[in-house]
């Protein structure tokens, strides 16, 4: 007689995942995994300050296989999210492509583009549609923590990427300009009948997405997902810090303001020109995860947002869904951003199209390069 434990299939765990992902360099720490834990009253996993989720209590693990499924460098679900958000290569479905500007002065004032994330979601808080947007709010240059914003006051604080210090930044010993924005959706989701808007880069996106195919809770929260274009993340320490301002010739203390287009943008304090600086230059501060990620358009998102294509001062914004066509065309509607005429042009668009279709282009080569390693 075979025994039939043998036999039986046990789901994957949060071991598995280590084995798969972490210890291969590819978590990209989006937090998926420790907000949607089914243990996580008892506290099995847990999100440390840096680096990516660790048990907290092993024996507590439930064995129940979430973390695995909805981790965003993880295959499974993916044919299905494909199905149903009709994806198509290489940047997935979209219905309209623009360059638009927030109409609001006080948010392109603190805007690192156009301002049409921070816009959209003003938009949305005024209109009663979302009760609040988890954002990720600035702590210094390079370090931003996550930050649930209910008023337009606080959307302002988390808008855009320009810095005035007061003093140098010198004593910082770890810079990452990558937050773990959703880990914060388990404590926002315990409110009853909440409705969120949730800005966030490719992997985040990504991991609400297949939370949301499995029904998870929290993810009858997330009512609109604004994606951001991502090429690449940094993460380093004052060592390497060092090496890039002597590259460079420059000093982080006089950072004033960073932006990402076609590549790395530093404006210096009383430098009239911006340093731009390859994307190619800054491998050896790149997140280890950003290396295998296909995803530069956020093809997952509702609406997916960046700077590249579009003119100084403007937004890209490609609406992909039909609640992303809805809350786009609210915004617009109601004068909360506009789409100037001179801009959008069906060569202009064009144009935008290409840059969008090179960069993830590019992000598909250097991912296939990486596990051919």
């Amino acid at each position: 007689m075979s025994d039939t434990k043998t036999n039986e299939i046990i789901p994957k765990s949060f071991e598995d995942l280590i084995k798969e992902v972490h210890e291969k360099g590819f978590c990209g720490e989006c937090g998926g995994c420790v907000s949607f834990c089914s243990a996580d009253e008892i506290k099995a996993i847990e999100m440390p300050q840096s680096g990516p989720p660790k048990y907290f209590n092993k024996d507590h693990c439930l064995h129940c296989g979430i973390c695995y499924l909805i981790c965003p460098e993880i295959e499974v679900l993916n044919k299905e999210l494909n199905e149903k958000y009709r994806f198509k290569p290489p940047i997935g479905n979209w219905s309209k492509i623009a360059s638009v500007q927030a109409t609001d002065p006080e948010i392109k004032n603190v805007a690192t583009d156009g301002g049409a994330v921070t816009a959209i979601l003003t938009a949305l808080l005024e209109n009663n549609a979302i009760d609040g947007a988890l954002v990720s709010k600035r702590v210094n240059l390079f370090q931003r923590e996550p930050f649930f914003a209910t008023t337009k006051e606080q959307l302002l604080q988390a808008a855009g990427t320009y810095y005035e210090f007061k003093g140098p930044i010198s004593n910082l010993e770890k810079y990452n300009t990558f937050v773990s924005t959703i880990s914060e959706l388990k404590h926002i989701g315990l409110l009853d009948n909440i409705k969120l808007a949730v800005v966030g880069v490719p992997c985040q996106i990504h991991s609400i997405r297949k939370m949301q195919e499995l029904k998870i809770i929290p993810a009858h929260v997330v009512k609109y997902t604004l994606g951001l274009f991502c090429y690449e993340n940094f993460k380093f320490d004052a060592e390497k810090r060092k090496i890039i301002e002597q590259k460079y010739d420059f000093s982080f203390d006089d950072i004033e303001k960073i932006n990402i287009k076609e590549n790395l943008i530093i404006k210096l304090k009383d430098k009239e020109l911006p340093l731009n600086i390859e994307f190619s230059e800054l491998s050896e501060i790149m997140r280890s995860a950003c290396s295998v990620c296909k995803n530069f358009s956020n093809y997952y998102a509702d609406i997916s947002f960046g700077g590249l294509g579009s003119p100084n001062g403007f937004t890209t914004a490609m609406i992909r869904t039909k609640v992303g066509n809805e809350i786009y065309n609210l915004a617009l509607k109601k004068n909360y951003i506009n789409e100037p005429f001179d801009f959008n042009t069906s060569v202009e668009k064009s144009k935008i199209l290409a840059k969008i279709i090179s960069f993830t282009k590019m992000k598909e080569r250097r991912a296939a390069e990486t596990f051919r390693m």
